[in-house]
């Protein structure tokens, strides 16, 4: 095949990819009109909802830092004066950040390794495992995974610009590394760590570079020394930016080493991440381990095959040459923040889980679609890597396909359950006591049926329990019981007493209830919330 055809081929599918993605971001759009949020989105809309000044001071009580919250005010605003529900708003600002990429990848990636590339990148990036939940999900994870792409994207473009022969600043990618970089900090602790190690990658081969340089090896002459300068001037100026939240930082870390909700992770948990990056929507779980074993296979086949190209120094062209090194640099900031994530979890306490992956897995799909849009460019590409390339890219097609197809699916039965529900919350007047055994149901709720208000609506009782303080200081309604015998009182007093009742302990208190003090119940059905299940029971003597 003429490498005209080979051209206008991979461009076509490039395209096609690109049309694919677009189709994924309007059927996410279309879920974003859903009102159904689960209990971390419940602290991102209260705190949205807040004055900046006020925001900030709830989210320093958090895990995370403000500035994905303060996006989402935005958002809000924007919404409220187009009378959008406020959950519409919310996950809409979870979607820009993929038409953000998209941009990019019509435009930089396309540019610099072609539209198979661009084209590759858009679609892996909204519809892969992990990442299509997060294109409604009113979480930071959109915004972080963006802010770290854009970040590395940048840096990239100061390395070229260190070989180049002119000398100018590069004030667009310098100003546009610090201001991705220092939104990344402000983002999510991640996205901080990831674009930490974007800047130790590009800044250790830019003094690699200028000792070899110094020392007379290559051809190249004469560096740049604007872009190194640029590249240090912009993680000092992110440093500097990220002084005054330090405080904040060391007071979080604190409550994390106090109390803290992740499990212990392991050895394991690297396999449990593998997991998570390469498993799809597939209904045979046999299928899907398979499919995520070849996913994984093919991946390192890449990587180490890239890691022996540049071992080997057999380069004609040093732009090349930068491209393969800088395909491995975005591959391996991932593996890096797993790493150093699992390690500081054994080392200390437990602060990895698997969704800490997304602020890097922008950088990992970048690597991925560069390297599969790039395969046929060298005419001395051995068969067999052309074959796995191309496997690589059939793969990703498919996965992706299959499990934003599964995500779309589980959406829409959330969505169809939740009206079911909201209908329940609207026959329910303020006189009722509402029960529940498990704190993340009562928070929601709080939220649901008393809304804004500021004096209590609905009384939501936890059981045994008491709800979480952040909570308890946004949503109102919200009490304990501490005694039983209370239960009993309220049905004694004539009160309506609903217990919503989740996990298979409603049974053991259902019975408690009745061999202490006779109290009976009629199960009104199951009803869903989002993605917590609980059964309704009409209490009575």
């Amino acid at each position: 095949m003429s490498e005209k055809r080979i051209k206008v081929t991979k461009d076509c599918i490039g395209i096609g990819f690109i049309v694919a993605a677009i189709y994924c971001l309007v059927r996410a759009f279309l879920l974003t009109f859903s009102t159904d949020i689960w209990y971390d989105e419940l602290f991102s809309i209260e705190f949205a909802k807040r004055p900046f000044e006020e925001l900030i001071r709830l989210t320093s009580k958090d895990v995370h830092p403000p500035f994905y919250y303060m996006i989402v005010r935005v958002f809000l605003v924007l919404g409220n004066s187009f009378d959008l529900p406020i959950e519409t708003s919310c996950k809409i600002a979870s979607i820009v950040p993929f038409l953000l990429l998209f941009i990019y990848a019509v435009t930089i990636i396309r540019k610099n390794h072609g539209m198979l590339a661009g084209g590759l990148f858009c679609f892996a990036s909204v519809t892969m495992p992990g990442l299509p939940e997060y294109t409604t999900e009113i979480r930071m994870y959109s915004w972080a995974l963006f802010f770290v792409t854009a970040s590395l994207i940048h840096a990239f473009n100061l390395m070229k610009n260190y070989l180049s022969e002119d000398r100018k600043w590069d004030l667009p990618n310098g100003i546009a590394l610090f201001l991705f970089g220092t939104a990344a900090f402000y983002t999510h602790y991640y996205a901080a760590l990831s674009v930490a190690i974007i800047y130790f990658y590009v800044l250790l081969w830019m003094i690699i570079k200028y000792v070899a340089v110094m020392g007379g090896k290559g051809d190249i002459k004469h560096l740049n020394f604007k872009a190194i300068a640029a590249v240090i001037i912009s993680a000092n100026l992110t440093a500097v930016c990220y002084v005054p939240w330090l405080s904040v930082l060391l007071g979080q870390a604190h409550t994390v080493s106090g109390n803290y909700w992740i499990q212990p992770v392991g050895l394991r948990t690297f396999g449990s991440c593998i997991k998570y990056l390469f498993s799809g929507y597939f209904s045979n779980s046999i299928i899907t381990t398979v499919i995520a074993v070849i996913l994984f296979i093919l991946v390192a086949f890449i990587v180490v095959n890239n890691a022996i190209r540049l071992v080997k120094c057999g380069y004609q062209d040093e732009n090349e040459k930068v491209k393969d090194l800088q395909n491995l640099m975005a591959a391996m900031v991932l593996p890096l923040l797993v790493i150093v994530g699992i390690v500081a979890s054994m080392l200390i306490r437990p602060v990895f889980v698997n969704r800490y992956m997304i602020p890097a897995m922008g950088t990992f799909y970048f690597a991925m679609s560069i390297s599969i849009g790039s395969v046929f460019n060298g005419k001395g590409t051995k068969k067999i890597t052309q074959i796995v390339y191309c496997t690589l890219g059939i793969l990703i097609a498919g996965v992706g396909c299959v499990d934003f197809k599964g995500f779309i699916g589980n959406e829409e039965y959330r969505q169809v359950n939740m009206e079911k529900t909201l209908e329940l919350f609207s026959e329910i007047d303020s006189d009722t006591i509402i029960i529940s055994n498990f704190d993340h149901v009562q928070g929601l709720l709080g939220y649901y049926l008393n809304g804004d208000e500021l004096e209590d609506g609905h009384k939501i009782y936890l059981y045994y329990g008491q709800p979480e303080t952040l909570v308890d200081e946004m949503i109102t309604g919200l009490y304990s019981i501490e005694d039983s015998v209370d239960v009993e009182n309220y049905l004694l007093s004539g009160k309506r007493v609903l217990f919503l009742g989740s996990f298979n302990s409603r049974e053991v208190i259902l019975d408690e209830w009745n061999k202490e003090y006779g109290i009976t119940y009629e199960n009104l059905g199951s009803y869903l919330m989002e993605r917590y299940w609980f059964d309704v029971f009409e209490l009575s003597l």
